[in-house]
């Protein structure tokens, strides 16, 4: 069975879970959205995952 890329998770379950959550994240680089109320609050992504976002200029503001 394969992994998704993506996973979603209240942010008690995280914080509950930390070190498994980090573990998805950088070692199958899932990327999981951190809910409240089950409204997104942010994303978890690898390191990878972000430098590659910043060398395309994801953080330049509009």
């Amino acid at each position: 069975m394969s992994q998704s890329l993506e996973a979603r998770m209240g942010v008690s379950d995280a914080r509950a879970n930390l070190t498994d959550v980090i573990a998805r994240v950088r070692l199958l680089q899932q990327r999981v959205i951190l809910t409240r109320r089950e409204k997104p609050q942010a994303v978890l992504v690898s390191h990878e995952f972000y430098e590659r976002a910043l060398a395309l200029g994801a953080d330049k503001e509009s």
